[in-house]
């Protein structure tokens, strides 16, 4: 099963480079004790619209079924 963040890569909305960064950022978060879906950091950041990242989430559960 492929990641929500490889989905968004695929389709432009965002580069491996940015990926990685959200993903320090949520564990930096994680460490602090505030638990964060992967999504709502990169909305938090703004490396996503909520378009992009509901597209990628469809995408993802269509491929899950």
């Amino acid at each position: 099963m492929r990641t929500l963040g490889e989905y968004l890569v695929e389709d432009g909305a965002l580069t491996g480079e940015q990926m990685q960064r959200a993903l320090a950022r949520q564990h930096e978060l994680q460490a602090r004790g505030d638990r964060k879906r992967i999504g709502d950091v990169l909305l938090e950041l703004g490396l996503v619209t909520a378009e992009q990242l509901q597209a990628a989430l469809d995408r993802q559960q269509l491929e899950r079924t």
